[in-house]
């Protein structure tokens, strides 16, 4: 009976417990409430990923793809708060009756820039002591181009961008002026993976941030290859507890070229080239300009502008998927980009695929990631002539202008059918552009594949201590062909081409890399300390092949197998690296910050004894607006930080086995009559070279006024590159094949100011934001190696105690106007006539040679800066972009030789100004065929140096986003039209102020694709 009467006593028991339970959990439910709204961005944007709370509890939920949220809360008493990164946090008292509550949250600028990459890890940006600059992607992302190197441009002080409007060209980028006489391309990182040269291939759809690292404590942990500045790349990745989202954007633009060189008619090139003939002795004319000839031509015209530009296009298509678990990321993108240039033939075109998978997983103590991207590009570069065009040539957009107008653009008697001169006629050189870049099959495809695996293990998680450890494997491989074929064709006088030959070429690029690092971090009252630890190894293989052939009989089968004669050669090369690093941050009480950084590098490219290298730095800073005695400002000052730095970086970036001697075996030797083989070494070699040296400071200060409205960031930089790696000229007596061997010679100054300042309204319906950037740059030659004082390239002169490459050449006092002025001035060259160009007797002593060549003025610019505005209006938003440089001189050769004195080329209008007996008061010098005066050298005389000095609008937006209402299944809903280098506002004759150019040559524009206007449409939006 005992066990029957417990057993009805559990029974009763856990019917009690249950009731019990039931009626708390009625109590419960009938006191909850169930909360619900949207929370959207100043723009009216839905925002995904939103944390919504109950202040003081674990009750939270987060908004879902279209901005809503549902949370249940015990009671209508206390308060929801809505946060996130980014944006500024709002808290809201709960209101009896009230359940839905609609939230606009306010970007927090400050909190924007909180927290960077800085190499191998991350920090507050207000704890930055280094010269680190955070590009807003933002805004870059409104810049159509194929390319990361272009979105820099104008957006951060101290970055240099030069390249011109080609479809996939790759700029030229350089932090600080010029640091070497070598490759002074930055270091790109991308998601922890250093890689060469410029990432073309990167979509810039998938960059989430991008950081720019200017001086040695910031670059120092990068070692040898942070010399020229490091750039960090984050790829974008989904987020934890978020669901799935939907992004896609397109646009669709047109390009076109604005600018126009002015050149003469059919009717003024015949005039100007007959008046240079007369003047020339008379010359005989050519019978084609000859109006008594029979065979004058007077029916021929040709604009070659006209016929040779037209309308190009781009166009960009990006989807992404983003999201999260509990313990998991993802995103998966694909991209298209496609841009076809506006040069009349096979090119230049680009198009590039992308796709990216970045994952992650939380697993507790271990994190795992994986960054996998892969691109193929198809390029169409504009033709550079295969060999043909000898002689130093310029780009072809400088043929096109040049081409004189009495050729025809087609000619179906001419093998190819399309015009030519002939000798007998037009008695002139000159190229006809669309031909040839219409008849040369000109193509790159490049295949590249990208990875970023990587773990990392918490083996201390502490309240004071934390120890983390970190693996990362980079693997990158690039594929690159090349294929180009020349078939036979007859495109007149000088460019007869009888031999039909392919070039198919092949390269391939591998680059891996495995990094071990410790990062420990101590906190502790107003202690802060954290510390790196690494080791890292990393090695770049190339593998190269060429292959011609010759002969084909019938061109429409343009591959190898119907060659009658083949050739090739195949070489690899190799180089690698193996580092040692360590890094140390401190903070004490958020007032004084220390940073030290010290980074070994072991580098194939020297010999064991000079292998080895060691870089170390230094910086501090103080926040004195943490300090007690700081006086209270009532929010005018929020924040003030003083800092300083100095390191010491390296370079190795010279090309590989430059130290090792060449053996040629196969020397022909003759012993008592007998022939045999035997070697010899036939290259000089600097066996000693060592590291480049670069020592770095920087002094500045960062301010946050007015409720971090308004921030201001000012500093000092000054860097000298020393023991730099030149060629150095040798005799040709020496028997050494290499004439110029490489050694450590040269030293460089850099120095300057940067200035970056920002304004930033957010509230209300109105919101702009308003930044600029200054740049000063001032460069000096400290050394150019054995004793050499000055170097001459050209119209340019390198010399100790200037800057690089100013120009050289002979002043200029204007136009001899008399014979008597001829008379009395000393001799110039083989005689000189009323009408040409008078030259300075610098050195007196009556007579003008080379020895009165002398400083003309800097090819460098002085100052370069960036604007930059935003503004939103309710569901209007708007953006203005603009970029220039100035305080330099651009010798021109587009310019220059459509000025001509006599030649083949057509002329620029400017030539109708000419001094001609009728026509005195002018600075330009008569026509002359044999030019004895030699009016073409380098001087000053007007318009041989132009005022470089520019400012480009490069993007001009207006957007719409459509409010929710109005698409309700669609979080983000916008459309908008951009104009893309709407225009220059520029005193240059030429294409481009921004020009790329040589480092002894930096005011020599050489010929530069003009940078088309652009009109773009686009729509975002995202599910």
């Amino acid at each position: 009976m005992r066990p029957i009467h417990k057993s009805k006593r559990g029974v009763w028991g856990l019917l009690v417990l249950l009731f019990l339970f039931s009626t708390i959990c009625s109590a419960y439910g009938q006191g909850t409430s169930k909360l619900k709204g949207t929370i959207t961005d100043h723009q009216n944007k839905a925002l995904p990923g939103i944390s919504v709370g109950l202040v003081g509890t674990n009750v939270a939920t987060q908004t879902d793809g279209n901005g809503h949220y549902e949370l249940q809360v015990p009671s209508m008493q206390g308060k929801i708060s809505v946060s996130h990164l980014g944006y500024t946090t709002q808290t809201l008292v709960l209101s009896p009756g009230t359940l839905t509550y609609n939230v606009m949250l306010e970007p927090d600028r400050y909190k924007i820039e909180e927290v960077v990459v800085v190499g191998y890890g991350t920090q507050r940006k207000k704890d930055i002591t280094g010269a680190v600059a955070v590009v807003d992607m933002e805004d870059a992302k409104k810049f159509s181009t194929n390319d990361v190197g272009s979105m820099l441009q104008g957006r951060v002080a101290g970055v240099s961008v030069t390249s011109d409007g080609q479809p996939g060209a790759i700029p030229q980028v350089k932090l600080r002026g010029i640091s070497t006489f070598n490759n002074a391309d930055p270091l790109y990182v991308v998601d922890g993976v250093p890689l060469g040269g410029v990432p073309r291939e990167l979509n810039p759809n998938d960059i989430e941030s991008m950081q720019v690292l200017k001086d040695a404590s910031a670059g120092a942990i990068y070692g040898s290859r942070a010399a020229n500045g490091v750039i960090i790349i984050t790829t974008k990745k989904g987020r934890q507890d978020s669901p799935a989202r939907v992004d896609y954007s397109a646009y669709y633009g047109i390009d076109k070229v604005w600018q126009i060189m002015p050149v003469t008619n059919a009717h003024n090139y015949q005039m100007l080239n007959n008046e240079a003939r007369f003047n020339a002795n008379n010359k005989p004319l050519a019978p084609g300009n000859d109006p008594s000839s029979s065979r004058f031509i007077k029916d021929v015209n040709t604009d070659w502008q006209k016929a040779g530009l037209k309308s190009g296009h781009r166009h960009n298509q990006n989807i992404s998927l983003s999201g999260g678990g509990a313990h998991n990321t993802y995103m998966v993108s694909l991209d298209l980009f496609d841009n076809t240039g506006t040069f009349v033939g096979n090119g230049p075109d680009y198009k590039r695929y992308t796709g990216r998978t970045n994952l992650t997983q939380d697993l507790g103590r271990v994190r795992l990631g994986q960054s996998i991207a892969y691109a193929y590009s198809h390029e169409n570069a504009l033709v550079t002539g295969d060999g043909i065009l000898a002689g130093g040539r310029p780009p072809l957009i400088n043929d096109l202008v040049f081409a004189i107008p009495t050729m025809s653009l087609y000619d179906p008697n001419r093998l190819g059918g399309f015009g030519g001169t002939a000798s007998d006629l037009h008695d002139a050189i000159s190229l006809n552009g669309v031909g040839f870049n219409s008849l040369i099959k000109n193509n790159t495809t490049v295949g590249r594949f990208t990875s970023s695996l990587w773990g990392e293990l918490d083996i201390l998680k502490g309240d004071k201590h934390k120890l983390k450890y970190k693996l990362n494997f980079g693997y990158d491989i690039n594929e690159v062909k090349d294929k180009t074929f020349t078939p036979k064709f007859n495109l007149g006088y000088f460019f007869i081409n009888n031999i039909n030959r392919l070039n198919d070429n092949s390269r391939r690029y591998q680059n891996v890399l495995i990094e071990n690092t410790l990062n420990y971090e101590f906190k502790q009252d107003k202690h802060q300390l954290s510390v790196l630890v690494g080791q890292m190894y990393q090695k770049y293989s190339t593998w190269n092949r060429y292959i011609t052939g010759t002969g084909f009989s019938n061109e429409e089968f343009d591959n190898l197998r119907n060659a009658t004669e083949t050739s090739a050669l195949d070489f690899d090369e190799f180089n690698a690296l193996a580092s040692y690093l360590a890094r140390a941050n401190y903070n004490y009480d958020d007032r004084y910050l220390l940073t030290a950084t010290v980074r070994r590098d072991a580098s194939s490219r020297f010999k064991k004894s000079n292998r080895v290298g060691y870089f170390p730095s230094f910086a501090a800073g103080w926040r004195i607006s943490n300090e007690r005695f700081f006086p209270e400002t009532n929010g005018i000052i929020n924040d003030l930080k003083i800092r300083g730095s100095w390191g010491k970086l390296g370079n190795e970036n010279i090309g590989n086995y430059l130290y090792q001697a060449v053996i040629n075996p196969a020397i022909v030797y003759t012993f008592s009559g007998q022939r045999v083989l035997g070697g010899i070494q036939t290259s000089v070699v600097s066996e000693d070279l060592k590291w480049e040296e670069r020592m770095t400071s920087n002094i500045g200060f960062d301010v946050r006024l007015w409720q971090n409205k308004f921030d201001l960031s000012v500093e000092y930089y000054s860097s000298e590159s020393r023991d730099i790696l030149v060629p150095i000229p040798i005799p040709l007596s020496v028997g050494s094949i290499n004439t110029a061997p490489i050694v450590n010679a040269g030293s460089l100054r850099n120095s300057g100011v940067e200035i970056s300042l920002g304004y930033h309204k957010t509230g209300g319906e109105f919101t702009y934001d308003i930044s600029a950037n200054f740049t000063t740059i001032k460069n000096k030659v400290l050394n150019l190696g054995n004793d050499i004082q000055s170097r001459i390239d050209g119209q340019f002169r390198t010399e100790v105690g200037q800057e690089v490459g100013r120009h050289y050449g002979f002043i200029s006092e204007g136009i001899f106007r008399t014979q008597e002025q001829v008379d009395n001035h000393p001799k110039q060259f083989d005689g000189a006539a009323v009408g040409d160009v008078i030259y300075k007797d610098i050195n007196n002593d009556g007579l003008i040679n080379d020895n009165d060549r002398t400083d003309l003025g800097s090819g460098l610019p002085k100052y370069q800066y960036g604007l930059n505005f935003n503004a939103a209006y309710k569901n209007v938003d708007f953006a203005l972009f603009a970029s220039g440089m100035g305080k330099y001189l651009i010798n021109s050769r587009l310019y220059r030789d459509l000025m001509h004195t006599g030649g083949d080329a057509n002329y620029h209008q400017d030539m109708l100004g000419r001094y001609t007996s009728t026509n005195t008061e002018t600075d330009i010098p008569r026509l002359n065929w044999e030019d004895p005066n030699r009016n073409w050298e380098s001087s000053n005389r007007k318009g041989w140096l132009q005022d470089g000095t520019y400012l480009r609008i490069n993007t001009l937006s207006l957007g719409y986003n459509f409010p929710k209402s109005a698409l309700p299944y669609v979080a983000k809903a916008r459309v908008y039209i951009t104009a893309q280098n709407l225009y220059t506002f520029q005193k240059y004759k030429g294409y481009n102020p921004d020009y790329t150019y040589g480092v002894f040559t930096p005011g020599l524009d050489n010929g530069s694709y003009p940078k088309p206007r652009t009109i773009l449409f686009g729509v975002q939006l995202g599910f």
